[in-house]
């Protein structure tokens, strides 16, 4: 047997990498906001989940599937954060009011590129790695408090503030500033990578889902007039109800879904056919707000955009989460404060 010689493995170099890309952690829903000594509050942003790192071959933005975004983003070249930190967080564009717009958002990195709104801004609120090393078992609060020590200050990266314990009057602040809602998260929670977990929990101002797109109702007038929703699961693509589709996107949405059409129905269980109905290829993930549910049918369902970075096999009903909540415990101004001090674009 020929011998060879060891690898050997530079502890430097070993050092100065960091892994291209972390699968993001992600929120359960809540039943409700809630006050909870054991969580901490932060807005819900109402952007595309990304990452920002440095590391010896330069800084990296890539969406939560790994993919690239600094060419849809060239703004964000220049960021300066340290070395060796891996930060988490959402990039996010701004209404003139301060207030991030997902419609926003897409319009910036869509297909059609149109440069409105502030920003974009990279919000950062998890440090993952800091000087090559992991933090990802550490808990949160001592993660964010090491992200706030970094002190970074580039105006296209943002570290919001977060409130401790009282949920319910941080959820009444974030609904007068009309913001999208807000997560809790467990102060003592590490990060584990790539999954849905009751550690951190978000509510909506106004409900959402995310669902495939599996087929559409169209006219000749104003073109799609209704999305057919459906929900990922071991059986295929459930039936989540139809979600109507403002005119002003009818033709939009009809356009862009053209390369997706199919001959038969994507459902799992049939459909009554109807005249104008297209069916679609179920890749397409959309976020639809609405005013319930009556089990897996959404109720009063309205397309709002396609997400970015969709993915129709994460598309899944998931019961919303139940947690005991106590009295409010901090004074009652902090709620608001923390929201505007949260802002990238002060009011």
């Amino acid at each position: 047997m020929t011998e060879h010689p060891p690898t050997l493995i530079s502890v430097e170099d070993a050092l100065a990498g960091l892994p291209r890309c972390v699968a993001p952690m992600r929120p359960r829903l809540a039943a409700a906001p809630f006050n909870s000594r054991e969580h901490l509050f932060e807005v819900a942003w109402d952007g595309l989940r990304a990452s920002l790192a440095r590391d010896r071959e330069g800084l990296r933005c890539l969406d939560r599937h790994g993919g690239d975004l600094l060419p849809l983003v060239p703004e964000m070249r220049d960021a300066r954060i340290p070395e060796g930190a891996y930060l988490d967080g959402e990039l996010i564009v701004c209404d003139a009011r301060g207030r991030p717009s997902y419609d926003l958002l897409y319009g910036r990195l869509g297909p059609r590129a149109a440069k409105r709104g502030r920003g974009p801004v990279f919000v950062a609120y998890d440090l993952l790695y800091l000087d090559h090393r992991p933090l990802l078992g550490r808990p949160l609060e001592e993660r964010r408090a090491r992200l706030h020590e970094l002190g970074i200050r580039d105006r296209r990266v943002a570290v919001p503030e977060h409130l401790e314990s009282d949920g319910e009057p941080f959820f009444d602040a974030v609904e007068e500033f009309g913001l999208e809602g807000i997560v809790a998260k467990k102060r003592r929670s590490p990060y584990v990578p790539g999954v849905r977990t009751v550690d951190w929990l978000e509510h909506h101002v106004t409900p959402r889902a995310d669902v495939v797109i599996g087929g559409l109702l169209e006219d000749e007038r104003r073109g799609v007039r209704a999305a057919l929703c459906g929900w990922s699961g071991p059986g295929g693509l459930a039936f989540a109800g139809e979600a109507y589709v403002p005119p002003f996107l009818g033709r939009w949405l009809e356009e862009a879904t053209r390369d997706f059409a199919m001959d038969v129905s994507p459902f799992a269980t049939p459909l009554e056919l109807r005249p104008g109905i297209r069916w679609l290829r179920p890749k397409l993930v959309a976020v639809v707000e609405h005013e319930g549910a009556t089990g897996p049918l959404l109720v009063e369902a309205r397309f709002r955009a396609l997400r970015l970075d969709g993915d129709a096999t994460d598309t899944l009903v998931s019961p919303p989460v139940d947690v005991p909540t106590a009295p409010p415990s901090g004074p009652a101004e902090r709620p608001r404060l923390v929201v505007l001090q949260s802002l990238p674009f002060p009011r």
